[in-house]
């Protein structure tokens, strides 16, 4: 592939010796990734092609009894033969502790697109184990809004579970039988479009991820948004969440502020959060004295955990 005329706002040769391993979901936006020079994608799906997944995800109706993963990594090959794709027609939820080292252990970015809450809380657990950079990508019910969450290690404070702690509830009051939102919200609703319109944010912020520092506009992307780890898209011009009209709150409410815009919100982190809150004391615990009296990682205002709810 020729890359001459993207290399002005893309590290191409970081994006080429990059290796990125995607958990269900996001096939658009993993060819995407291989247009902008990825080379090495490990896809971790064990769902088979159904005939509605042609009107609304990157298949064709050919492709329809196969497994995702296979039909990806076929396309993948025919976008850049070059690229190096491994599948893994495995539920990542019971991946061993083995596998996960691995599939993830070496890869320079991992990309979380399930609608399912199991693995993209385990998505969280195993990014802070690895010291991985991490992207969650979803769709709110009925696709009306969407959300992208990225974690960097040295970077960011507040991980996946400090960001949607209100899901995180939730499905712990359902484990107790206790009424709560769903966690697990369906796909149902979300055209192609809408997916492409969310991933095409998220695919600016992995390749902001994997270029981070380079002298471009992609590379400065991650430094630009500091700690705003908690991204929401509105598609749906009157979408409100649980009646409240949140991007009004922050872009206003000129006649020209519509739809199809974000909001990057910044994200503090739970002091007691169970699954970082120790690494962060390691971490804190490793820096010299002088930089721990100054460190500031409790200036952040912290945003309302139901922005990033289940019930959006």
């Amino acid at each position: 592939m020729n890359f001459d005329r993207i290399r002005s706002s893309i590290d191409v040769e970081r994006m080429q010796n990059a290796r990125v391993t995607v958990v269900g979901g996001a096939y658009g936006l993993t060819r995407d990734l291989v247009h902008c020079g990825l080379a090495s994608v490990v896809y971790i799906d064990y769902d088979r092609i159904e005939p509605s997944n042609a009107a609304r995800q990157d298949f064709d109706l050919t492709d329809v009894g196969r497994y995702k993963a296979e039909a990806l990594a076929a396309s993948l090959k025919r976008l850049n033969p070059d690229v190096q794709v491994t599948f893994l027609l495995r539920n990542f939820c019971e991946l061993s502790q083995e596998d996960v080292d691995q599939y993830l252990g070496q890869s320079d970015l991992l990309i979380f697109a399930t609608d399912s809450f199991a693995a993209q809380a385990r998505g969280n657990i195993e990014a802070l184990r690895l010291g991985k950079p991490a992207l969650w990508i979803g769709l709110y019910q009925g696709a009306r809004a969407g959300e992208i969450v990225y974690y960097s290690p040295g970077v960011t404070r507040a991980c996946y579970r400090c960001i949607c702690s209100g899901r995180y509830d939730a499905f712990e009051r359902q484990a107790r039988g206790e009424a709560a939102p769903p966690v697990n919200v369906p796909s149902t609703g979300g055209t192609i479009l809408d997916l492409h319109l969310v991933d095409a944010i998220a695919g600016q912020i992995a390749v902001g991820l994997l270029t981070a520092g380079a002298p471009n506009r992609m590379g400065r992307l991650i430094g630009q948004l500091d700690q705003r780890n908690l991204l929401q898209v509105k598609i749906d011009p009157e979408y409100t969440l649980n009646g409240r009209d949140i991007f009004g709150q922050y872009l206003g409410n000129h006649p020209a502020q519509f739809s199809f815009g974000n909001i990057a919100l910044p994200m503090e982190p739970e002091p007691d959060c169970p699954d970082c809150a120790a690494i962060r004391r390691a971490a804190q615990e490793a820096m010299p004295c002088e930089q721990s009296s100054n460190d500031t990682s409790h200036a952040t205002p912290r945003a309302d955990r139901s922005r990033s709810g289940s019930s959006a």
